[in-house]
């Protein structure tokens, strides 16, 4: 089956606004690796978006701040959101 434009656009009216960066970052990923498969010596960082390369710098950040969990912390902390979210 086809996606028209419509349709996406349909269902990018349904979404709350605050996926539209993810949505738009994904967009992003997507038309650069549509552009890989024309270009091979293309490095993958020089295509992340603007959003995508903060995050990274806000993760690097957070290491050397030494603002990080553990695994066992990290799976408890999801395992607390997700319950929550279920509610």
């Amino acid at each position: 089956m086809d996606v028209t434009i419509e349709q996406i656009e349909k269902n990018l009216e349904s979404l709350p606004k605050e996926f539209f960066g993810q949505v738009n970052d994904y967009i992003d990923f997507l038309k650069s690796k549509y552009s890989e498969t024309k270009v091979v010596e293309t490095d993958w960082a020089e295509n992340l978006t603007d959003s995508q390369k903060q995050s990274i710098e806000k993760g690097i950040n957070d290491i050397k701040n030494e603002k990080t969990y553990s695994h066992e912390e990290a799976k408890q902390k999801i395992k607390q959101y997700l319950f929550e979210k279920s509610k």
